[in-house]
Parts: structure tokens; sequence; C-alpha cells
């Protein structure tokens, strides 16, 4: 089974501009034209089961938008190729009714929310995106978090490992996926100061940048049961993602583990 936790697909009419803008943003490639069909079809490469979309909401005016384009993702509108699509729901720290939405995100049926601290601008252990993580805790919604650097904004990092502890220590959640595992080019820190902690990681998009002893030794010591097999697509490719971590140090069981049966287990996934 294979289960990606961590991908990004846009509405038709607007995948081509908005993959172009990231792409150029960031000075990162593109592997897939940015579509749900394009993310169905470039997870179905590596036989891929399920890809899980995470929309970053960049203001609070988009809540309903991006949440009722989620619904359509995560009631099978656009599942080919015989992957199944699923969605988060999106949140933005300068929403008014925190408590509100997240009930709503959960009424429509998705498992969890995306945060993304630099695009949102707010730092992972403001009292905002605090507030977000707890009331999704209580209601059973997990929390994925871009964790570490992102290209597009060099000048400043809203979720280093060390902001992302002082957050887990803060709210005692058990509900938060870190990804980029755990930090994004700050993976000497997560080894320093997350490893052990109760998170989770994702390995997306680290598989061309992610030294693999460094990463084999981080999952033996956190855990495999912590670990989500992830791509970023379209920013890194399948065939690549599922390699990296195929390829690392670890036993197979672990592999499997990583590549889907946490996944399965944490979303309640059927084959």
């Amino acid at each position: 089974m294979i289960v990606d936790f961590h991908a990004h697909a846009f509405p038709d009419a607007l995948a081509e501009r908005s993959v172009a803008y990231l792409s150029e943003k960031a000075s990162v490639p593109a592997f897939a034209c940015g579509t749900t069909r394009g993310l169905a079809e470039a997870a179905s490469r590596v036989k891929a089961d399920y890809a899980l979309v995470l929309p970053v909401q960049t203001k609070p005016s988009q809540f309903r938008s991006v949440n009722a384009f989620a619904k359509r993702i995560n009631d099978g509108e656009f599942d080919a190729f015989g992957v199944k699509l699923l969605s988060f729901g999106g949140i933005h720290p300068g929403d008014e009714d925190i408590a509100g939405e997240l009930k709503e995100i959960k009424a429509l049926g998705l498992k969890g929310v995306k945060l993304h601290p630099d695009y949102q601008q707010t730092f992972i252990d403001d009292p905002k995106n605090m507030a977000i993580i707890e009331k999704a805790a209580e209601l059973g919604l997990m929390v994925s978090v871009h964790a570490g650097l992102d290209y597009g904004f060099t000048d400043c990092t809203h979720c280093t490992p060390a902001r992302a502890k002082n957050m887990l220590r803060q709210t005692g959640a058990e509900n938060v996926v870190l990804a980029h595992m755990g930090g994004f080019a700050m993976w000497e820190e997560v080894a320093d100061l997350l490893v052990g902690e109760k998170v989770y990681f994702d390995t997306g998009v680290v598989a061309r940048y992610m030294d693999k002893r460094l990463a084999s030794d981080i999952i033996r010591s956190h855990g495999a049961d912590k670990v989500l097999f992830a791509t970023d697509s379209p920013w890194a490719s399948y065939e690549d993602s599922v390699e990296f971590v195929t390829s690392l140090d670890i036993t197979d069981k672990e592999k499997n583990m990583i590549l889907g049966e946490n996944a399965q287990r944490l979303l309640g996934l059927k084959l």
C-alpha cells in the first residue's frame, strides 16, 4: 500500500498559473501540472493507492472556496487512474472564528487541516496557530505543517525545529505532522530537538536534498511508526520519492509502515 500524505492540486482554471508562479518564486521545478488529474496520473506511476491534497489558504477570505474544492476532492469527484484522492481542509490563523471553521471542516468529512506558516506569515508557536492545533486535536483532526526552510521565503523561517518544539510543549498536541522530515534543510536540528517528541514527520520533497544516512538515523531514533510517505507533488516526482524510502537503511517492515500503513491507520483508509 502506498499513501502520499502530502500533495497539492489546484482547480483546473488556476493550476497552470499557480504552478508557474510558485515554481518561479521558489526556483523549484514542477514534476506535474498541478491539476487533480495530473496528480492522480503521477501517483499512478508508482501504483499509489491514495494521494492527500493539502490546500494552503493564504488569506482568510479563501475559506469557503478552498474547503468547497477540498470536499469535492474528498467526495471522489476527481479520482482517476486507479488513485483515490483525499483532501484536508484549509484554514488561516487570521480567521476570526477558528473554532467554528474547524467544526465546519469536521462536518465536511475532512480529516485534517494544513498550515503553512511561511505563506501565512505567522510563526508556528504564535498563539493563533497554537489555538488551531489545540482545537483541531479536540475535534480529532490532524494538522499538517510546513516545517523548515521554504525556498520562496529564505529571509525568515516561520517553523524552525526550535519553534516547533516550543509549540508541541505548550499545546501538548499529538495530532501534528511536521512536513519535510521535521524541518526542510534543518535536519541536524530536527535530530537534536524533535526526535522522540510526540509528532509525525513526512518525507515530502526531501528525496533530492536529504542525506539518506541521516534520514535513516532519524527514523530509527524517532520511530518508523511516526513517519509518513509524502511527495509534496508537484514539487517532487513519485518515482524519486518512493526510491528514497525504499533505499533507506531501515527494515522492510519499517519501509512498509512509512509507505502506507501509518497513513492507513491515521486516516482509517481501506485498500
